[in-house]
This record gives C-alpha cells, sequence and structure tokens, in this order.
C-alpha cells in the first residue's frame, strides 16, 4: 500500500539525517579543535570520550554513544517544526498588525541601534520585544491540542467521568481564543502582557502540563526570542492590502492541525539598515 511505501521512505530519510548529524559531531568531538562551537551532543561526546577508562567494555561505550544520538536527536526533531512554525507566526503577525512591528522598531532602535546585531544581553531593556514573543505563542499555538496524557485512576471533572487509563488532550487552541482569559483574543496585541496586571501567560500552557511538559522550554523561547529580535532589527516585513484582506478570520490563517502552522502568505522583508549584509555576515 502506498502509505506503507511512503512511511518506509519517511524513515530511511530520517535515519539518514540522524546517522549524518551524529557522526559529524561525533567526528567533531573527536578533533578536539578549540574553536569548535559548543553543543549538547559534543559536549557529552567529548565528556564521554575524556572518561572512557571508566567504561566497562566496548558495549558501555556503544550503549552510551546511541544515548547521546537518540537524546539529541530527540531535541532536534522537537524544535525544527514548532520554531519553523513560530517563526512563520511572527512574520505573519507582523505583516498583519504593521502598528506593533512599529513599535518594536522604535524600540530595537532605541535599545540596539543601526550598528550591531540585538544580543541577550539586551533582553532586559526590551519589554516590547518579550511581550511579542509571548503574543505570538499565545496567538498560534502550535500545538493546538498538546500531548497526550493518561488518567492515573478514576476521576471526575465538572460532572465528567474520567475512567483511569483514559487518554486525555487540553485544548491549548481553545484557552488561546478563551474570553476569559484574553481580550479580543482574535487580535494580535502585545500589550496585553505590559497591563498592571498582565493576561494568561501562554507559557502555562503552550509547552504542556505536569510530567510531560516540554523539557526545552527556556530554550524554545530563548530561540523565539534571538530570532524575533534579529528579524525585527534588520527587516521591515510587509503586505499587501489584498493579500491581508484574504487573511481575516482565524481559519483562513492558520492550519489548526495537531502540529499548526500558519496558511501559506505572500510578504515581503524591506531592509532597514544599510550594510546590511555586513552585519550579516558578521
Amino acid at each position: 500500500m502506498q502509505f506503507k511505501r511512503d512511511a518506509a521512505w519517511w524513515n530511511k530519510e530520517i535515519e539518514y539525517i540522524k546517522r549524518s548529524a551524529f557522526e559529524t559531531a561525533k567526528a567533531t568531538a573527536l578533533s578536539g579543535g578549540p574553536n569548535v562551537r559548543p553543543s549538547y551532543v559534543t559536549n557529552k561526546l567529548r565528556q564521554l570520550y575524556n572518561n572512557e577508562e571508566e567504561l566497562k567494555d566496548v558495549k558501555d561505550k556503544a550503549e552510551e554513544e546511541a544515548a547521546i544520538d537518540h537524546s539529541g536527536f530527540a531535541f532536534f526533531m522537537a524544535g525544527v517544526d514548532t520554531t519553523e512554525s513560530s517563526v512563520e507566526s511572527l512574520l505573519l503577525a507582523m505583516a498583519l498588525f504593521p502598528s506593533v512591528q512599529e513599535k518594536a522598531h522604535a524600540e530595537l532602535d532605541k535599545i540596539v541601534g543601526s550598528d550591531r546585531l540585538p544580543t541577550f544581553d539586551d533582553q532586559q531593556a526590551m519589554p516590547y520585544l518579550h511581550a511579542i514573543v509571548l503574543e505570538t505563542m499565545r496567538w498560534h499555538p502550535v500545538g493546538t491540542v498538546g500531548m497526550p496524557h493518561t488518567s492515573l485512576k478514576d476521576d471526575t471533572y465538572q460532572g465528567y467521568f474520567i475512567p483511569k487509563g483514559t487518554a486525555v488532550t487540553v485544548n491549548c487552541w481553545g484557552i488561546s481564543r478563551n474570553t476569559s482569559y484574553y481580550t479580543n483574543p482574535s487580535v494580535f496585541d502585545p500589550e496585553r502582557f505590559l497591563k498592571p496586571t498582565p493576561e494568561l501567560d501562554p507559557r502555562r500552557f503552550t509547552f504542556g502540563f505536569g510530567r510531560r511538559i516540554c523539557p526545552g522550554n527556556d530554550f524554545a523561547f530563548q530561540s523565539m526570542w534571538i530570532l524575533a529580535a534579529s528579524i525585527l532589527w534588520g527587516f521591515e516585513i510587509t503586505m499587501t492590502e489584498k493579500d491581508a484582506a484574504a487573511l481575516r478570520e482565524d481559519t483562513d490563517k492558520f492550519s489548526l492541525g495537531a502540529v499548526s502552522r500558519p496558511m501559506p502568505f505572500k510578504c515581503q522583508f524591506v531592509p532597514r539598515h544599510e550594510r546590511l549584509n555586513d552585519h550579516l555576515g558578521s
């Protein structure tokens, strides 16, 4: 059947990427070069090889390498689709809500200026950009239904009986559009998080809950922050009125799948600084 052939091909491709990435990281770790950029996999491999004499036999070394390989690739796979979708959502929001983008540009120009790229040292001085990242996560939660959980015992919630062993999912999209938590929830409004009493922090539901909460949530947020800072520092994101008019409703903007992403859209990147290529190249 075609879907089985497709699945076999996808598995082959994924295994090839996984093996290639690990072998590259392994060669890097073994090289011992001083200019090698650190990463989870290279750091763990170097630690393993530096303490190789403590391993009992070759089998132990192979098991340790496999554990590093699998965990490192899991981090990569968990962040690829979600980060890509979040960046696309940021671009869409900036194109549809130019007044938000103008405020972000003003904050970046004041704190960073035009002679250098933003760094994490600028983060505390830019609350509006911080709020933009929060609002991107709230406006379009990538995992619309989150990760499934299993009830450990019989339970009752608001009159509904939930037997032990029931698969339970959380409607993250529903939370993001709940007017009990958010004012005008379909509007991209970072200032909802800058009020004296901020609205619900989306990190409380977009990264999951309990024992199944995303272990990379802090890393994911920081990745989004530096991407947002760098993109908005360097570019103005624009969209024609015709293209914007076609994205009126939430259902026009987002696919709303298990891993949701914005529907295809057109936008333009307009450079904001002279010699932008020199900055990006550095």
